[in-house]
């Protein structure tokens, strides 16, 4: 067991703790808004680790990190993760099964538990 901490340069103090069936339901409540949501992660990107998919029991969200400049390492899936971000929403083309007009959230800073198999990648 370990934990590691990827994030870009961005402060992200003053997130709140939402659960992630309150974005799916009342997504305009919290579009561009700074929101922290934690749960296993269930799907990665198998190249760079640019996006997961995050379930925490009463849903499951969608994070990119690519926009924010960074990576997490592959093979995380089963471990926890800590997403601060900011949530928008998917445009005219689908993102993996998230149809446009569903909320996602741009990932700033991720803390992972669990089994970390590979070392921080950085594409910043």
């Amino acid at each position: 067991m370990g934990s590691s901490t990827m994030s870009s340069s961005s402060a992200t103090n003053g997130y709140e703790k939402v659960a992630i069936k309150d974005i799916l339901n009342k997504s305009s409540d919290y579009l561009g808004k700074g929101v922290t949501i934690e749960g296993k992660i269930t799907q990665e990107c198998p190249m760079r680790g640019c996006w997961i998919t995050v379930d925490d029991g009463t849903g499951i969200l969608l994070v990119e990190l690519s926009p924010n400049g960074f990576t997490i390492p592959l093979n995380q899936v089963g471990n926890t993760a800590k997403v601060y971000g900011n949530v928008t929403l998917v445009g005219k083309t689908k993102l993996l099964t998230f149809v446009p007009g569903s909320p996602y959230i741009i990932g700033k800073k991720v803390e992972i538990t669990g089994d970390i198999k590979q070392p921080l990648v950085s594409t910043g």
